[in-house]
């Protein structure tokens, strides 16, 4: 009676009005990009999706495609990389991985935080954008390569960052409130040097 009571809460019609009818190679397809357009490009637009279930929706969509990830790199024979390498980025992610221990929040940060570990292996990777760093999973930063900061004005913010950059570069985060459009401080592996 609970599951049928939320199967036909029009709220959540997108989650279940066509759950019979595709097959998981679509839904596969779909997220992956693969299907009859010409780009691998795929944007998963989350914003009009309730709040009560957003972090276990951000939670399967990941979950999917990390075990497709882990299951297709099993199939590939020993010492090959992975032919399809997947970027997944999160805009917003203090949305879905913040620091905070909540119930709400558990799913989503679970399954996110594991492709931070785990993913790079099976040739996914992540991309984690958002206006408040400080606020982002310690488990997830901790797993970064790179750094791209824009603007902050956030005092909290500016000392995350500061805290990325070896001492000797500790003033280098002095401009971060004072970027203009189009200036980001760059840090990290991909970069011989910090530098704006």
């Amino acid at each position: 009676l609970r599951l049928e009571t939320i199967r036909n809460n029009p709220r959540l019609k997108f989650l279940f009005e066509h759950s019979n009818e595709i097959e998981l190679e679509d839904i596969l397809k779909q997220f992956l990009g693969y299907t009859e357009k010409t780009s691998n490009v795929t944007v998963i637009d989350l914003s009009g999706i309730p709040f009560e279930v957003l972090s276990i929706t951000v939670s399967l969509i990941s979950r999917i495609i990390f075990e497709y990830g882990y299951y297709y790199k099993r199939l590939l024979s020993d010492g090959i990389d992975s032919e399809t390498p997947l970027l997944l980025i999160y805009e917003e992610a203090h949305k879905y991985v913040p620091k905070s221990d909540l119930v709400k929040y558990r799913a989503s940060k679970t399954a996110i935080e594991r492709i931070a570990k785990e993913g790079r292996k099976y040739g996914i990777t992540l991309g984690i954008v958002s206006q408040r760093p400080s606020e982002i999973s310690e488990t997830i930063f901790s797993q970064c390569n790179n750094f791209i900061s824009m603007r902050l004005t956030n005092p909290d913010d500016q000392n995350y960052v500061k805290r990325l950059l070896p001492d000797s570069l500790g003033n280098l985060t002095d401009t971060l409130p004072s970027l203009t459009t189009g200036e980001a401080l760059l840090i990290g592996d991909s970069i011989v040097m910090p530098s704006i």
